[in-house]
């Protein structure tokens, strides 16, 4: 007998927009019922039994949690998603809490699933975290491997208010089930859609919103290993990244030694990596460079044109060779 180590669910039932789309009760115990199949595909179970090999109780009291059990079945048969009779092999709703039935899934044209692992399975403890987890797990293989989700959609999904449904989402995101990375303000002013996936995000793959989140909002130790540049250094560099206008309302711009220190640190993270104090200063660096190649080019004495920000960057890296160099 070959031994599985997921529970493999059809897409059908996780997506909103089809007549398939389960609750996360219905899930649930769509999952409960995919572990207990035999060779022939068969599940020969009661409500109670249903509920004792639970992780999860659907509510306080055994007898409300078979009777939800109960109810639960005959949603997911209306919704053709299982089939069952009882003992006898005859259709039934009157069954009880002890009463044998068989139970078989339905088949779907469409072949594409989500494999849910045993392990996590049984880790989950809520019901709409397990929904929200297979809401975004089934996009693991598409793409970049996030998935895009507003509020309104969440709610879609789980079958409840937005603010359950945020909340339901934001207790995956603490329990790290899944992780989020938060939407940025766009040029209209609206916040992109916060998108989410299964694994962490890189630093480099991360929003503003969700570096300031991770690295600005937190206590950090601030500390460097790098070579030619100490921690008050670098404070510095940043600031003036950071920094548009001063005081008196008059432009500020980096100096040749911040893109120096930017080019160190880029260089430091593909060599050893970044302490979160380094990894915030080349953030910064990112942002305002970023920026600054977005402005307009200037033409030079021989008719080319050209950014400032990336003579900064060519004099910073001959500034970097001859230091290395003089040192070697």
């Amino acid at each position: 007998m070959e031994n599985f180590t997921y529970i493999q669910i059809n897409n059908l039932l996780i997506d909103e927009r089809t007549e398939f789309h389960l609750t996360s009760e219905e899930i649930y115990v769509y999952s409960l019922l995919s572990t207990s199949r035999n060779l022939r595909g068969q599940i020969f179970t009661t409500p109670s039994t249903i509920h004792d090999m639970g992780h999860i109780k659907l509510a306080s009291s055994q007898k409300r949690a078979v009777l939800n059990i109960k109810n639960t079945l005959i949603s997911l048969r209306d919704k053709k998603v299982i089939r069952f009779t009882n003992a006898d092999g005859e259709l039934t709703n009157a069954f009880k809490a002890n009463d044998t039935l068989i139970v078989e899934l339905s088949e779907f044209d469409t072949k594409y699933f989500t494999q849910l692992d045993f392990e996590v399975f049984d880790e989950i403890k809520d019901i709409r975290h397990l929904h929200v987890y297979l809401a975004v797990f089934k996009w693991a293989n598409s793409g970049d491997g996030t998935f895009g989700c507003s509020k309104s959609r969440w709610a879609n999904i789980l079958k409840c208010s937005e603010s359950t449904a945020f909340k339901a989402v934001n207790e995956a995101v603490e329990e790290g089930l899944i992780h989020k990375n938060i939407g940025d303000y766009n040029d209209t002013g609206k916040q992109n859609t916060n998108r989410y996936r299964t694994t962490p995000f890189e630093d480099d793959e991360i929003t503003n919103h969700s570096f300031n989140k991770k690295y600005v909002e937190k206590e950090i130790v601030e500390e460097t290993s790098l070579e030619h540049f100490n921690v008050e250094a670098l404070k510095e560099t940043e600031q003036r990244f950071n920094t548009f206008k001063d005081e008196d309302g008059k432009d500020v711009f980096p100096i040749e030694q911040d893109y120096i220190a930017f080019l160190d640190l880029q260089k430091q993270k593909r060599e050893i990596g970044l302490t979160d104090f380094e990894k915030r200063v080349l953030r910064a660096g990112e942002k305002r460079i970023n920026k600054l190649k977005k402005q307009k080019a200037l033409i030079d004495e021989d008719g080319v044109a050209f950014k400032i920000v990336d003579r900064y960057l060519e004099q910073a890296k001959l500034a970097i060779e001859c230091r290395d160099e003089f040192n070697s």
